[in-house]
């Protein structure tokens, strides 16, 4: 994701669902990893309120959403998610 992320700057938002129980944990796994892109995270898991409004039933959850705020796809790998990312950004216009 780091990569997707710095490649579509300005183009496309990269957002993180965190459901792990420990908040100092999780804030020394983006430090340590690089994830500079925004991230939700209430320390709660899956019963969260985030995990909950999100639907997040496992990890990695990926989402597609395309400029009107619509879900426009659920890319089933991390593989998939450049080409779903590329046909949501062609079929949207810009804003």
């Amino acid at each position: 994701m780091k990569t997707l992320n710095a490649k579509y700057a300005g183009r496309a938002v990269f957002l993180g669902i965190s459901v792990d129980v420990s908040l100092p944990r999780f804030d020394s796994t983006l430090k340590s990893k690089g994830m500079t892109w925004l991230q939700l995270a209430d320390g709660q898991g899956f019963d969260g309120q985030i995990a909950r409004a999100y639907r997040i039933q496992g990890t990695p959850e990926l989402f597609v959403v395309d400029r009107t705020g619509r879900l426009f796809a659920r890319p089933g790998s991390a593989d998939q998610i450049e080409a779903r990312l590329l046909e949501a950004l062609s079929r949207a216009p810009e804003l």
